[in-house]
Order: C-alpha cells, then structure tokens, then sequence
C-alpha cells in the first residue's frame, strides 16, 4: 500500500496562502527596508494614527499579533522614540501607546511608501482585474 504521504500531491509554488505570503513579504521588505522595522513594529506604526491612544491590549487586536510579540515591538519602537508607552492613571495594569512626534513623521514616510508599493505591484493589473482582487482579498480577510 502506498504511504498516504506520497500519494497526495502538493506543489508549494502553486499554494495560494505560501503565494499571498511571499507577495506579502517582498512588499512589506521593501516599504520597511529603509526604516529597520519589522512587520510587527510596521504594524503597530501603521495602526496607531487612527486609534491612539490605545492600550497594548487594543493594539494586539487590531495587529493580529500576540501579546509577546506586541510587547517586544513596542519596547522597540519605544527605544527609537516612535512612541510613547505610559501606565493608565485610572488603571495602573493598562499601557496606553501613542505615536511621538518622530513616529507621527515617520508614519507619513511609511504611508507614502506603502502607497507607492502598492501601486507599483498593481500596475501590473488593469482596473477591473485590481477592483477583483481588492473584493476577493477583502472577502478572504473578513472570514478568518
């Protein structure tokens, strides 16, 4: 009997999510190259204009990230002065994040550089094919 493993076939370049992944990752590379930021000090950079102050706990949610690794990137971004991280008067367990002056100028950068990749990725496609992807993706993106 054949072992089930052999049998099934499987084609890693040809797998939407290992696909999504790559795109995602040589895009985000490019945008955060010049600031040394990682996907999740980005993240929490990119979130924080609209929804500051808000505390560690709003940011792991609106992230997508763990606690742990909200954690470390806040320490970071906190080191480089992007943000400022102070305990809640009324609630001395809640860190309450906000952007800095440097980080608000930086978020400007990083949205603008963002912008751009985004663009120069979809230039590739023509308006209807962009108009499809943006409403699949968004689909996919609401069902998890």
């Amino acid at each position: 009997m054949k072992d089930q493993a052999q049998s099934l076939s499987f084609d890693l370049a040809d797998f939407l999510p290992f696909q999504m992944s790559v795109i995602s990752s040589r895009l985000f590379g490019r945008v955060m190259e010049d600031a040394g930021f990682q996907v999740p000090e980005w993240r929490i950079m990119m979130a924080l204009p609209s929804n500051q102050p808000c505390s560690s706990h709003d940011l792991c949610i609106l992230t997508a990230m763990d606690a742990a690794r909200v954690s470390r990137a806040q320490r970071r971004l906190e080191d480089l002065d992007m943000i400022s991280v102070i305990r809640d008067k009324s609630d001395r367990r809640r860190l309450v994040v906000k952007l800095s002056d440097k980080g608000h100028v930086e978020v400007m950068r990083l949205k603008s550089a963002a912008h751009a990749a985004e663009s120069k990725m979809l230039d590739a496609l023509g308006p209807e094919d962009r108009a499809q992807l943006k409403t699949a993706i968004s689909g996919l993106f609401e069902k998890l």
